[in-house]
């Protein structure tokens, strides 16, 4: 069975890579412009900071999926309490099935709210839509964001 569990990035530094190129692969736009480049230092600081939380799917100690929020007072809300928004979030396609991306948002959303997190902010991409996901688990549907290359 697959175990899905809060951990710290150190937990997944070293695994993150080889799914995150099936990541990048499957759903990373502007391909030339953007390369896959994860800032681990970047990472293991705001992890340092409190302010990221993640959550993983092992199959039998293989990394196979992980969400990944930043943790913060909203700036424009700052009294109101912590928010979390999404970076990024995938599980392997040959784990898309029996429930367990369900299982892994809801392990996240638990822990977020252990946290304190008031509100949770999480996107998609338009050509992978999880719209009806989402919404089957509660979530509403607030803002649509846009995107455009600025520079070549």
């Amino acid at each position: 069975m697959v175990e899905v569990k809060t951990e710290s990035w150190a937990a997944i530094d070293q695994q993150i890579e080889a799914v995150a190129a099936f990541h990048w692969d499957e759903l990373a736009l502007d391909k030339l412009l953007f390369q896959r480049d994860l800032d681990h230092e970047k990472y293991f600081t705001l992890e340092k900071q409190g302010m990221l939380h993640v959550v993983t799917a092992r199959d039998e100690g293989d990394l196979v999926g992980y969400i990944i929020c930043f943790v913060m007072p909203h700036l424009h809300y700052k009294s109101s309490g912590l928010v979390a928004l999404a970076d990024m979030y995938f599980l392997l396609r040959e784990y898309r099935k029996g429930g367990l991306g369900v299982r892994m948002f809801r392990e996240m959303e638990w822990g977020l709210m252990e946290r304190g997190v008031i509100r949770a902010h999480m996107s998609c991409k338009v050509k992978e839509d999880h719209t009806r996901l989402f919404e089957a688990m509660g979530w509403e549907l607030t803002d649509y964001t846009f995107s455009k290359v600025l520079c070549q």
